[in-house]
């Protein structure tokens, strides 16, 4: 099997390949004319990540022995074109290999009933925690946790993808792959998660754990702390360092998810880890002069005992940063599930203060950020006048239920602040009105119903008092979304069993977003926020709402004209 391609001087191939049977000629080759440029002759029975730097121009012929190998991944790319163009992926089709333009990838995004429009998904593969989440000039830059090789979770990578409007995203190459081929060992681990940070020469650096070859996915194994300085292009790593090694008395295997920022009061540099001390889960703070060498400064927090107690392991995914002149400590734990409800991939936050490496926690109680459980591993990332997350949308014990090129998602982008009473608001970024199809009433007591099934569309509503919304999807499914002037519930009529709610007594306004079966919930400015996946309704047939008038703006997707 073979495709021809124009590739300039500079222009780079990566593909993820393995052998599946001894073949007598190359496996991968690329060649220019009668001139042999590239080949891999032998591969092992795992995925090996190959590399190719074209260094004339021309038209190159990529010939491909599928009887004997698979392809995981392939995609080209130039560093000058990357930030319009992106990469160019080159699939499998037919056991034959096509070079995918921009039209190509639009529709295979819309070919799965269950892919979102508004809500970021890798192309293929396995997504989980957002990392290196920052922006850069007028571009948002996001770095997610990544299998490439399947959609079930695996050796960690970090993808990457850009947008201006945290909508229309470019894929970038793999950014970080494990230190080790993990598959060669038999083992897990990889790049785990981190965070990036911009310093005053405008130089932008990751700190993230690399978890060493593992055996066992909850105890014994070894993370270190590494920081990668990037490409000018940001396309690969120009330099990664091991930055920390050393575990504090009482911290055990659980050591990870670095975030890194200087305090210009204190003229120090700050690093927060997620882990567990003699068994609690705890955050804790490292601190150092220079970024490169770090020391131990103390737990800045510790959880409250109940956690240990219902199945907390550590805290992971802690982030940490000033609102308002407020500090917000935020975590997820690890193991956790709610005794009352069962309710797991919680997300909690703490407001304080932090002055001089300490933080004081306010009177306010750990709010939970999320009364779904499809809201977890938030990272944010704050300018000069706001502050803006995403979160990985999934949820460990909710498989998706059909044969799908991907697995995993991101929530809404969100924007923070802080209401009066101290709680951590959040509110969705809006998409940009070019995704706008429609934008339709619907009075109270009465019912939408369109011509066309509605996939992705954003509701809006201010109730006087108690409310029931009804989304009917495609076969008959309900979800609902309902208030009776104590709690705020979100049910999934005949297959969930009412867990998931929060207390409110008053609704001053509700936002919810529905997108391919993901339902997002902002009620009260965003003081409480509720998020589920759900994979038996991609569409809506109807919307009906009782005790308020709405507002309904369907989108189309971004790959895709109206």
């Amino acid at each position: 099997m073979s495709l021809s391609i124009n590739v300039k001087q500079g222009q780079r191939l990566d593909l993820w390949l393995k052998q599946t049977k001894p073949a007598g000629q190359p496996l991968f080759a690329i060649h220019m004319e009668n001139a042999v440029l590239f080949k891999i002759e032998t591969a092992p029975p795992y995925y090996q990540y190959f590399t190719w730097t074209a260094w004339q121009q021309g038209i190159v012929s990529l010939e491909w022995l599928p009887e004997h190998s698979e392809i995981s991944l392939c995609y080209s790319w130039h560093p000058d074109t990357l930030p319009q163009q992106g990469v160019s992926f080159i699939d499998i089709e037919n056991n034959d290999l096509c070079l995918r333009d921009d039209r190509a990838v639009a529709e295979h995004y819309q070919q799965e009933d269950l892919r979102p429009a508004l809500h970021f998904s890798p192309r293929t593969g396995w997504m989980n925690d957002p990392n290196g989440l920052h922006r850069k000039g007028d571009e948002w830059h996001l770095f997610y946790q990544y299998h490439p090789h399947s959609t079930q979770w695996g050796p960690m990578h970090w993808n990457h993808a850009v947008s201006q409007d945290l909508y229309h995203w470019r894929h970038y190459p793999v950014f970080l792959q494990p230190e080790q081929n993990l598959s060669a060992l038999g083992a897990t681990g990889g790049a785990f998660s981190g965070s990036a940070f911009i310093d005053a020469e405008g130089q932008t650096r990751f700190w993230y754990t690399e978890r060493l070859p593992a055996y066992d996915l909850y105890r014994g194994y070894r993370e270190i702390q590494k920081m990668a300085v990037p490409q000018p292009a940001y396309d690969k790593p120009a330099l990664i360092k091991t930055v920390l090694t050393a575990l504090p008395a009482g911290v055990d295997c659980d050591f990870r998810d670095p975030k890194v920022w200087y305090e210009e009061a204190d003229a120090t540099f700050y690093m927060i880890l997620g882990a567990s001390v003699n068994g609690d889960p705890a955050m804790l703070l490292f601190h150092s002069e220079d970024s490169d060498s770090w020391q131990f400064h103390h737990v800045l927090y510790t959880a409250p005992p109940y956690f240990r107690e219902n199945g907390g392991r550590c805290v992971e995914c802690p982030d940490f940063f000033c609102l308002d002149g407020i500090w917000v400590l935020i975590i997820g734990i690890v193991g956790y599930t709610e005794p009352t409800t069962g309710r797991h991939n919680l997300l909690f936050a703490q407001t304080g203060d932090f002055r001089h490496g300490y933080f004081t926690p306010s009177a306010q109680p750990l709010q939970i950020l999320d009364f779904g459980t499809d809201f977890y591993a938030l990272q944010t990332w704050g300018e000069s006048d706001s502050r803006t997350g995403f979160a990985w949308l999934y949820n460990w014990a909710t498989q998706k239920s059909v044969h799908s090129a991907y697995s995993g998602e991101m929530s809404l982008p969100r924007r923070f602040h802080l209401n009066a009473r101290q709680q951590l608001c959040m509110t969705p970024v809006l998409p940009p009105a070019s995704l706008i199809i429609s934008e339709e009433r619907l009075d109270a007591w009465s019912h939408w119903s369109g011509s066309t099934a509605c996939k992705s569309c954003i509701i809006t509503f201010t109730p006087t008092s108690h409310f029931c919304l009804t989304l009917t999807g495609q076969t008959g499914q309900q979800i609902i979304l309902a208030h009776d002037g104590h709690t705020l519930s979100l049910l999934e009529k005949d297959r969930d069993d009412g867990r998931y709610q929060a207390p409110l007594a008053k609704v001053g306004d509700v936002t919810l977003c529905f997108d391919a079966g993901i339902v997002e919930v902002f009620a009260q400015q965003g003081s409480v926020c509720g998020t589920r996946r759900y994979y038996s309704c991609s569409s809506l047939t109807e919307i009906t709402l009782s005790g308020a008038q709405a507002k309904i703006t369907r989108y189309h997707s971004p790959y895709a004209q109206p």
